[in-house]
């Protein structure tokens, strides 16, 4: 009896030792997955043209959360605010990069292109906000003819409410040196080259948020019809 005890004594202590080595093994791992994933994500940002840069708002805001509201001027010098446009129906916000950018410039005509079915169907109206200056922004607004604001985001407020605010590489900034002859920060009439994740909300009258499309790639965008889907 007392070699069955002791035998089952060594067998717990067996069990209790395997069992908490592989707990810590199995954390260890999740630590370091977690670390990796991290690092991953930061470099791949890179990619797009994102530095990794400590003031970063990134994430985007979800489907349920409450739209922040601003009041900025459009391209001709007119104050537009959300909670106005809001109550006379839903809200398609995109944030535009700049006039450099063709993956904007064609999301942006594409709405235009669809403003029938945004506007009759769906009931609402569309609003871009860009870092870039009125100036730049009134060259595609009329080259695209467009009906629909370009708010010129000043203080980088309403991209940071939204988290979708970042600054620019020095690589890729040097790159739309070369290919316009500016730095993104001279046509931003800024201190530094910031631009937002070009990500696109549907914003009902309840300032509820009913769609999201939010990615570091610039070349993925909204679909217009999946946007109204979500109020229809």
């Amino acid at each position: 009896m007392k070699q069955l005890i002791t035998l089952l004594t060594v067998l717990v202590t067996i069990c209790l030792f395997s069992c908490s080595q592989g707990n810590k093994e199995e954390s260890k791992a999740k630590s370091s997955t977690t670390n990796t994933t991290a690092i991953t994500e930061a470099e791949d940002l890179t990619k797009y043209g994102i530095a990794n840069y400590e003031g970063n708002i990134l994430g985007g805001l979800k489907v349920g959360d409450t739209a922040p509201d601003f009041k900025l001027d459009d391209e001709n010098g007119n104050s537009v605010s959300l909670d106005e446009k809001l109550s006379d129906g839903p809200v398609l916000l995109v944030f535009y990069r700049a006039d450099w950018c063709p993956y904007c410039t064609k999301h942006l005509a594409e709405f235009q292109d669809n403003i029938n079915d945004i506007t009759e169907k769906g009931k609402a109206s569309v609003i871009a906000i860009s870092p870039q200056t009125s100036e730049y922004s009134k060259v595609v607004s009329d080259e695209h003819s467009l009906t629909y604001p370009i708010l010129y985001d000043i203080d980088h407020v309403a991209m940071k409410d939204y988290k979708v605010f970042f600054r620019v590489t020095e690589e890729y900034n040097e790159k739309i040196l070369k290919f316009k002859g500016d730095y993104i920060q001279t046509r931003n009439d800024d201190t530094n080259p910031y631009m937002p994740v070009p990500a696109t909300y549907m914003i009902g009258q309840d300032k509820k948020i009913k769609y999201v499309h939010y990615n570091p790639d610039y070349k993925q965008r909204a679909n217009v019809n999946e946007a109204l889907s979500s109020i229809l």
